[in-house]
Order: structure tokens, then sequence, then C-alpha cells
């Protein structure tokens, strides 16, 4: 697993999960908090969980996602995650079933994001989301830290 050293801009930081398991988990979450470590805490903990949803829907529902990227728009402050998988079909948000201790991913994905979608081609799918960071468009993604 690898992971480039860009993100700021249009140019997005990519992680590749080509070959791996579910077990990758953890390193998607630690490689975007690296990634994104300028933003404040609260807009990172959002990002941090739908990066987590769509990587490890991913896993469940396909053979598994071949990258991840983040792109950060500084102006105004937008994150864009997507993850990539090699399979067709779109993730459903479903009303939560209470008996079930699984299935509110994508209905978290939802809540959290100002915009989510599919964009399918002919490798597969990319499922994104848009996160901007609650600030007025002239500040920076910066935590006031």
């Amino acid at each position: 697993m690898t992971g480039s050293e860009s993100g700021a801009g249009d140019t997005p930081w990519v992680l590749d999960l080509e070959g791996t398991g579910v077990s990758a988990l953890p390193r998607v979450r630690a490689w975007a908090g690296k990634s994104l470590g300028h933003l404040s805490p609260d807009h990172l903990a959002d990002v941090l969980m739908v990066i987590e949803e769509l990587a490890s829907n991913a896993y469940e529902h396909t053979s598994g996602p071949s990258c991840a990227r983040l792109t950060v728009l500084a102006r105004p402050c937008v994150v864009v995650i997507e993850v990539d998988d090699p399979e067709p079909g779109r993730p459903e948000v479903r009303p939560p079933d209470f008996e079930r201790a699984r299935g509110r991913g994508m209905l978290l994905v939802d809540r959290l994001a100002d915009d989510w979608g599919v964009h399918e081609h002919s490798g597969g799918k990319t499922v994104w989301a848009r996160l901007g960071c609650g600030v007025p468009a002239r500040e920076a993604c910066e935590s006031s830290r």
C-alpha cells in the first residue's frame, strides 16, 4: 500500500489498496489522518468516518477497493473523498434496522457529506463524497489551533 505526497489543490493524495483486505481499514484511516492533519478536529473526524465507511463498503460488497483519493480545495474548504472498486453496483442508503449490527454506513455518509454519488466507468466505479468544513467560504481549511 503506497500513497502520494500531494493532495492540495486539484491534485489528490492517492492510496493504492489493490490486493488488500478489510484489515487495511486502520491504515486507510491513519493515512487520511496524516494527510489531512491540518484540518480542524471536527472536520477531520467527519472525513475519517466517511473514508472508512466508503472503503469498508467496498470491502464488504465488492472484491475490495483498488484505491482511495483525497483532494483538498482550500477556498471554500472542501475535502473530496473517492474510493474506486472494480465492480458495478451502486451503494444504497437504507433505513436503519435496529435488529442488525451493521448496515448504516451509507446512511452515515449521506448525513455527514454535503453531497455524494457514484461515477461508473469501464473499470468499475468510483464512490465519492464531498465534505465542506462548515466555515464561511473566505476561510481556508485550517484549524483554529
